[in-house]
């Protein structure tokens, strides 16, 4: 949004969509200033958010008039009547004189009615439905697998089925409410239209086979291992790796901070002496930034649904209550021996499949991407990224004891902070160990076609 504003106010900036100039710009140059843009990319937000998810609006419109920007909650008629007609909407806003606040509102309606076409099924209508219809639902007809893979191989010696084929694991609110999950968007994979990944990739990129055992009994106990080794700052990582915006603006931040220590000078960007860094160099990196997060989440469902693999929470349960296991044992308890049928991982297991990572592929999408932008702009690709700091017994899991004290996560570079972020995957028992590996392998790449394709649009 931000970015496709200053793309509007500019002479040559493209879309960061369509990678064409916008279909809506502002002809008078006298407005292609930091003040316009930045204020026609509050108003898109606010305008976005009425569009795509209107509970968030208002706190938002609030948010922003409390520090003064001038922001509206309703989308003009004219703008709305407009729909994607982009001749329509470039009449309304010279007819308004490129005012910013008008502006947010067609560059958030044009950024929507992209977003309701690229595969996702926003509306829930991809597969035809006319009433009722659920958000984000599949349009594949995907099912989770509920036979035994592979016959009577897989059957342990007490009669017991082992699925190796992703289940949906057991929920609760902790009032009574239990639900089974159901697999997060399984069609984005085969649907979802990319950023700049060219479709050829969608073919391409495939991960590894993994050679997991046929009972996935030893690499289970690695899991078990993990986690009853688990200190308190592998426990800081699981949670704070597990919150992706508090990771992107983790890294923004330290690159920002990079960028003045270095005392750089802006020369793509709008160049302006008596300002280091520029709202349009920050809005041309978080572009980039979210860009790479999109392909490469779109690169590891399609690999999630071609393997559909079980995950270690599945695995260790099947054991039942006869076998005990020694490990974490729960929020507050530190490491027991319980029966196998009450093991869970340190963190919520999200309700999609094991392998490969998801988390790991953005992670190794972030690094490409931060280490060839600081590259192209002359910075020093290796800077320290540094989390904000944690307070102690601040956990959501383990709450008023973990951490013992006050941590903050630091490492030496970005390169160094994802492989630290994928290996919390795997010590807070969320995967196996082969699905990291193989996410940064099938992701690789994806951060430097991004950081090529976004100084492609100046």
């Amino acid at each position: 949004l931000n970015w496709n504003c200053i793309a509007s106010f500019s002479e040559n900036y493209k879309d960061a969509l369509t990678k064409e100039r916008p279909a809506v710009s502002v002809d008078n140059t006298d407005l292609h200033e930091t003040e316009f843009r930045s204020l026609c990319g509050a108003q898109a937000f606010v305008s976005y958010s009425a569009l795509s998810l209107p509970e968030a609006r208002d706190a938002l419109v609030d948010t922003l008039t409390s520090i003064g920007v001038p922001v509206v909650a309703e989308i003009p008629a004219e703008v709305t009547a407009c729909e994607d007609d982009t001749d329509c909407l470039q009449g309304v806003a010279d007819a308004g004189e490129y005012d910013s606040v008008l502006m947010g509102h067609i560059v958030a309606q044009m950024v929507y009615y992209y977003s309701i076409a690229d595969g996702w099924n926003q509306l829930g209508t991809d597969d035809g439905c006319q009433k009722n219809c659920r958000s984000y639902r599949d349009t594949t007809g995907y099912e989770p697998t509920t036979t035994c893979k592979g016959g009577d191989r897989n059957l342990r010696p007490n009669g017991r089925k082992k699925f190796q084929r992703w289940q949906p694991l057991l929920e609760d609110n902790g009032k009574g409410f239990f639900y089974r999950q159901e697999h997060v968007t399984p069609h984005i994979g085969s649907k979802a239209r990319f950023r700049f990944l060219p479709e050829s990739d969608r073919d391409t990129r495939l991960a590894p086979v993994p050679e997991y055992t046929k009972s996935l009994r030893d690499e289970s106990i690695q899991v078990l291992e993990r986690m009853k080794n688990l200190d308190d700052y592998q426990k800081v990582e699981v949670e704070l790796f597990d919150d992706k915006l508090t990771v992107v603006i983790s890294v923004f931040l330290s690159f920002l901070f990079t960028l003045i220590d270095q005392e750089f000078e802006e020369t793509v960007l709008d160049p302006k002496p008596d300002l280091i860094v520029t709202f349009e160099r920050a809005a041309h990196f978080i572009a980039g930034v979210t860009a790479t997060e999109y392909d490469s989440a779109i690169i590891a469902w399609k690999e999630k649904i071609r393997y559909d693999l079980i995950r270690p929470t599945s695995v260790i349960q099947s054991w039942g209550y006869d076998e005990e296991i020694e490990t974490w044992a729960g929020p507050g308890q530190g490491v027991q021996s319980f029966p196998a049928a009450n093991f869970e991982a340190y963190k919520r297991v999200m309700p999609h499949s094991e392998y490969v990572s998801g988390s790991a592929c953005l992670f190794q999408g972030l690094q490409e991407l931060v280490v060839s932008y600081a590259e192209t702009i002359g910075l020093d690709p290796v800077f320290p990224v540094v989390f904000p700091e944690f307070p102690a017994g601040a956990s959501s899991v383990e709450p008023g004891t973990v951490p013992a004290a006050s941590t903050t996560l630091f490492y030496p570079s970005v390169v160094d902070m994802a492989a630290a972020g994928g290996e919390s995957r795997k010590n807070g028992g969320m995967h196996f160990d082969a699905a990291v590996p193989a996410a940064e392998e099938v992701c690789s790449g994806v951060g430097l076609v991004t950081a090529e394709n976004m100084f492609d649009l100046i």
